[in-house]
């Protein structure tokens, strides 16, 4: 064999051997496991999807319907019939009681909690006694009695809830059912024939017109610009309260 020969072999068994290496690495390659998908990186925190959701819907912490809820059960109550200029607003604090706010509340109308007999707040608004009644000017309903008096046996406390205010209903408003009463807990303790604040008279159906007419009832009811903010010196009134008025009046503030 010559010296040609034995070169072209060796040749031969380099390409050979170089060929199969490529061939074992290609096979390698292929049988080689795809890299895992990091789903952890792109999956959504559900968890967090749920309580950015409570947190917009206001559910975190839902009143339960058997709590009496001092802010949003009891004080719109003081704040209509007795929180009012002349009696127990803290600018009057007539004999030294306030009734604006639950400090207030608690510190002066002598408040027992889970004791009806012994709170004075109660005893007043059942007293049979015209002279000792509270409001001086008749009675509460029965069912904003029953509201305080749970209040009580429940502890007299300031719990809080996401509170969602119940739907308005403005439709079918009338003066007798509605309109009269508003005033006679909100505005007639200044308002009234025997205390025309400011010329004032919302006790009767013809003076309420009269003040319906001058176009100066909602305004100072929405406290707009330009209007004497009613109830003077109290927090505004419920805007569901403001739009069943409105609703009346667009009516023609008919004496129904």
């Amino acid at each position: 064999m010559n010296a040609n020969s034995i070169f072209f072999i060796c040749g031969l068994i380099v390409w050979l051997c170089l060929l199969q290496s490529c061939r074992h690495d290609s096979f390698i390659m292929e049988e080689l496991p795809l890299e895992p998908m990091d789903t952890m990186s792109t999956q959504i925190d559900t968890m967090l999807v749920d309580t950015m959701d409570m947190n917009t819907t206001g559910n975190n912490n839902p009143c339960d319907p058997d709590i009496i809820y001092f802010q949003y059960d009891i004080l719109p109550i003081l704040q209509t019939s007795c929180a009012i200029s002349g009696c127990h607003d803290a600018a009057t604090a007539s004999d030294q009681i306030i009734l604006d706010n639950f400090e207030n509340v608690i510190s002066t109308a002598e408040v027992v909690p889970f004791d009806l007999s012994d709170s004075k707040l109660y005893k007043v608004i059942t007293e049979n006694d015209s002279d000792e009644i509270m409001p001086p000017d008749g009675k509460m309903e029965n069912e904003k009695i029953s509201l305080i008096a749970q209040w009580i046996l429940q502890g007299a406390l300031d719990l809080d809830c996401d509170y969602v205010p119940a739907v308005c209903d403005t439709m079918n408003v009338t003066y007798s059912s509605f309109v009269a009463g508003l005033f006679d807990t909100s505005c007639n303790a200044c308002h009234s024939s025997s205390a025309a604040f400011g010329g004032v008279i919302l006790d009767n159906y013809d003076a309420v017109k009269l003040v319906v007419e001058s176009n100066k009832l909602l305004g100072s009811m929405n406290w707009d610009e330009g209007f004497e903010p009613m109830p003077q010196g109290q927090e505004q009134l419920d805007s569901c309260a403001i739009a069943n008025v409105k609703s009346w009046i667009d009516e023609g503030a008919p004496n129904n």
